[in-house]
């Protein structure tokens, strides 16, 4: 009776999980990089997803993944909650975008080097709750509400982000702002992006990066599928305002995948004001699963 009673609990507690879809999925990246200053070999993305999704009972679905991402210094395990209504999209954890950058990073077509076309903040966020919505048909709207610890001091922080997003022929743009409690400016970024058969074009332009005025940046990415890989190329500039300089970076390249794998090559040249180009050069591998 005692076996029977243990087999019975023990299914009651089985059953539940197999009434979501559960999946593992990850990428494994290494580079090499040859530049003026030396050369290394490093890795880049290192990550472990497990996806566990499920429709309710009243129509809605809802998805919870934990992300293990690696480095060299070890192990850090994000998560995050998304909840479908069907009207509206809610997000919660830390491993989830703020508003504004569920939208930018349009420009974002090099496999390394580039600017990507991201705003940074004066500091990122730890946790975030997003809702987004779709009112009419290629429409989206988000709001994002963060908390963070501030380096400066250790007092926690609000950062509160909003975003909009249309798409029509072809042709989508977007517009996204976020602000730091404690800081008097806010990041903003405008974004467009156009895809027509092989040929994809983004640009992001990024005002008040890190939250300082006059921070400022701007970036372009092209790029050309040819049939198993991409041809690109992504040029910007990054404004410091208070120093009076300006980094240039243009990347440049192709790519080349067979199944899951994908290989690249490209070059990265990187020129601040008053300081020489630095050339790179970088060859890498990653496998997707």
């Amino acid at each position: 009776m005692k076996k029977i009673i243990a087999v019975a609990v023990a299914t009651a507690f089985a059953i539940p999980a197999y009434a979501a879809d559960v999946t593992v999925s990850g990428d494994v990246e290494y580079f090499y990089k040859s530049t003026d200053a030396g050369a290394s070999f490093d890795s880049g993305d290192q990550d472990v997803v497990v996806t566990g999704s499920e429709e309710l009972a009243n129509g809605w679905s809802v998805t919870a993944s934990l992300e293990m991402d690696g480095n060299e210094d070890g192990l850090v395990s994000d998560s995050k909650l998304t909840i479908d209504t069907g009207m509206v999209t809610i997000e919660v954890g830390d491993a989830n975008d703020s508003a504004a950058r569920m939208v930018d990073e349009k420009s974002d077509k090099s496999e390394q080097g580039g600017n990507g076309g991201e705003g940074a903040l004066a500091t990122d966020a730890l946790h975030t709750l997003s809702l987004s919505m779709s009112p009419i048909e290629n429409l989206m709207i988000a709001y994002s509400k963060s908390t963070s610890n501030d380096d400066a001091d250790g007092t926690t922080v609000d950062i509160n982000s909003y975003a909009i997003q249309y798409t029509m022929m072809g042709v989508t743009l977007a517009y996204g702002t976020t602000e730091v409690e404690g800081q008097d400016e806010d990041v903003a970024t405008l974004s467009a992006a156009y895809a027509a058969g092989p040929v994809s074009i983004g640009y992001d332009a990024t005002s008040n990066e890190g939250n300082v005025e006059g921070d400022d940046s701007t970036n372009i990415g092209i790029a050309y599928k040819y049939g198993p890989g991409n041809i690109f190329i992504e040029t910007g500039e990054q404004k410091d305002f208070s120093a009076g300089t300006k980094t240039e970076t243009t990347a440049m390249g192709v790519s080349y995948a067979i199944g899951s794998m994908n290989t690249y090559a490209l070059q990265n040249k990187v020129k601040t004001s008053a300081t020489a180009e630095d050339d790179q050069t970088i060859i890498g591998v990653e496998y997707k699963f």
